[in-house]
């Protein structure tokens, strides 16, 4: 049977609580039988059971007259397999059995009474996974690696700040967290928490509607995880930053033995032609996410988490295997709750799939579709491939200039030498580092073989990300040089590997503070909050005819010149007067504001400027005062 979606959204399905009674439905076609399990402790065997009936659409019906607040249920198919619920809301520790709550009693004081509203063209994000970042001693918080970890403030490590008070000092705008739905790959028990062999990122997705309980100081207790979660949630609001959270709609950890899978057989998953599990993700199954009842479970989900975790934006892994009218409707039900959410994904896929291409949400998909996608030319421009040897611009692959300056207009058509993928910059996330493959510095390292300006080059390298159109994306730790001692996929390695060491931060302090003050340069100068082509290609002006190591822009924005030159050589380059005059042209007084030591206020006469420092960034405003 097919299913019209327009015809099932509004349909609730899971437990419906009240005070009084609690309802379940549950999606179950082909099967001819459903019984809800239900008890007030979910190690007990023996459980009170309630036949459910079977009504419209083939959802399974039962209603309970009594106050269920806490009590556990699951379903039993046939006589045969017990399972989880799809739409829990909540569980039992290691999601062993669904759980009932009244989410009233949930919510910490002042909840959501703090969510700034930040537009997303001045979105700078900054992604970290809960564990990684307090789990290290020397972060100095008291619930280690927990959601309540990220809520301690004025944490510091030798007088210098960790946790929540280092991401505030940053001043990034939006915390992007690695999976912290319920995901199946990790104990949940405390007394596991450390263990070498109990870290996952969380790629794994059980049940979609639930906190991940690893991150709870008691995943015992099930309004815990919920009311922690909400805590983390409202201290990153009330100082001053959003929440996106990392979805993981197109797999599920588990296929045939899924509870998706034994409620549905054939349904939610994609088959190919010969009958077997279409394999897009590359971990043995994808989501079908064009059916009607998994488009709904993805968009019921996906509002779930805004409307009650006041939740702010969604990074989708693998977004080309979910199909593009899904998320097109999702973006117009979101909008409807959080007119200023945030909505991104990864524009490719891990295998072959059977979805149509022209419903893959692939490069170009965004025009002027409401979302962005991660600008992997970009990424490949700045520093070279992910995990091997080739060099970017950065370390002295120059046949790339074109590409950086095509990133520097944020992706657009910007002219017949700089041809984009993007319709505007709002479409485009930079970055050159993410949770996948070699973190930054560690691919610094292996496509160097002189490392003596390393960290100049690195540097050079945040100065091209946040000093270019579009939305600025950085990977915890690489503000201060972290390194995975070369692990390129440490999705499942320990915290000696994964966790943040604070230490990092006052050894390479010189570089955080860099970084900092290059946030700061991109606030002051609010040009780069434009994304309309129209308002970049009024304002932006390359300098063409230069040395190909040698990248010059002019910026003309609110009655300000702004000049900003990179030089990627390993030398100082010696100004002639003809090259000068193609980058200042009738420019006399200046002032210098940002270098490669950062952040400066310096008046000059062009003339003054005789040579551009290697491996530099170089800021300046015209006129004679100016300062940030």
């Amino acid at each position: 049977m097919t299913y019209n979606y327009e015809e099932i959204k509004d349909i609730k399905l899971g437990a419906t609580y009240t005070k009084k009674y609690t309802e379940f439905r549950v999606f179950a076609p082909n099967r001819k039988k459903i019984d809800l399990l239900i008890t007030d402790d979910y190690r007990k065997i023996r459980k009170e059971k309630f036949s459910m009936v079977k009504t419209k659409f083939d959802i399974f019906y039962c209603k309970i007259d009594k106050d269920l607040d806490g009590f556990f249920y699951s379903y039993l198919v046939e006589d045969k397999y017990e399972v989880t619920d799809p739409y829990s809301k909540a569980s039992s520790i290691n999601s062993l059995m669904s759980a009932v709550v009244d989410f009233e009693k949930t919510n910490p004081k002042n909840f959501k009474k703090f969510a700034p509203k930040i537009c997303e063209n001045k979105a700078i994000i900054y992604e970290l996974n809960v564990k990684d970042y307090t789990a290290n001693k020397n972060s100095n918080v008291k619930y280690r690696g927990k959601f309540l970890g990220l809520c301690e403030e004025n944490t510091k490590f030798k007088g210098h700040t960790t946790g929540l008070s280092h991401l505030k000092e940053m001043n990034v705008t939006h915390i992007q967290l690695l999976p912290v739905y319920d995901f199946i790959s990790t104990f949940e028990e405390n007394e596991k928490f450390f263990d070498d062999d109990n870290y996952n990122w969380g790629y794994d997705p059980e049940l979609y509607f639930n906190v991940e309980g690893s991150y709870s100081t008691n995943p015992y207790k099930i309004k815990r995880r919920i009311y922690e979660f909400k805590e983390m949630v409202n201290k990153i609001h009330e100082n001053g930053m959003n929440v996106v959270m990392d979805v993981v709609y197109n797999h599920t950890f588990k296929t045939i033995d899924s509870n998706l899978e034994v409620l549905a057989p054939n349904y939610y998953h994609r088959k190919n032609y010969d009958g077997n599990f279409s394999n897009g993700s590359g971990v043995g199954n994808e989501l079908a996410s064009e059916k009607a009842f998994v488009r709904k479970l993805i968009i019921d989900s996906l509002k779930h988490w805004v409307n009650e975790y006041d939740i702010d934006g969604f990074r989708f892994d693998l977004m080309a295997l979910i199909d593009i009218d899904t998320i097109k409707i999702a973006i117009k039900e979101l909008k409807k709750i959080k007119p200023y959410i945030i909505i991104y994904g990864e524009p490719w896929m891990g295998g072959e799939s059977v979805l149509p291409i022209e419903k893959q949400i692939l490069v170009g998909s965004q025009k002027s579709n409401g979302f962005a996608v991660f600008n992997d030319r970009f990424r490949n421009a700045i520093r070279g491939d992910n995990d091997g040897y080739s060099k970017g611009f950065i370390q002295g692959n120059f046949t790339l200039k074109n590409e950086i300056e095509i990133g520097i207009s944020g992706s657009i058509n910007f002219d017949e030498k700089r041809i984009g993928f993007a319709d505007d910059a709002s479409e485009v996330i930079n970055y050159f580092a993410c949770h996948d493959n070699l973190i930054y510095y560690d691919k610094l390292k292996i496509s160097l073989t002189n490392h003596e300006n390393i960290d100049s080059i690195s540097r050079l390298g945040f100065a091209i990300l946040f000093l270019s159109f579009g939305k600025p994306f950085i990977y915890e730790g690489t503000e201060f040089n972290n390194s995975k001692s070369n692990n390129s996929n440490s999705y499942n390695s320990s915290l000696d590997i994964n966790g943040i060491n604070w230490q990092d931060k006052i050894d390479n302090l010189d570089t955080f503070t860099y970084v900092k003050e290059l946030i700061e340069l991109r606030k002051n100068l609010e040009v780069f909050d434009l994304y309309k082509r129209e308002d970049i290609k009024k304002v932006l002006t390359f300098v063409d005819g230069l040395e190909d190591f040698l990248i010059a822009y002019k910026i003309n924005f609110k009655n300000k010149k702004i000049y900003l030159v990179f030089n990627a050589l390993k030398n100082d380059y010696e100004l002639d007067d003809i090259t000068r005059n193609k980058i200042f042209n009738e420019q006399r007084e200046l002032v210098k504001i940002f270098d490669k030591k950062g952040k400066i206020n310096k008046r000059l006469n062009v003339s003054d400027i005789k040579k551009i420092s290697k491996y530099s960034v170089n800021v300046y405003v015209g006129g004679k005062y100016y300062g940030l």
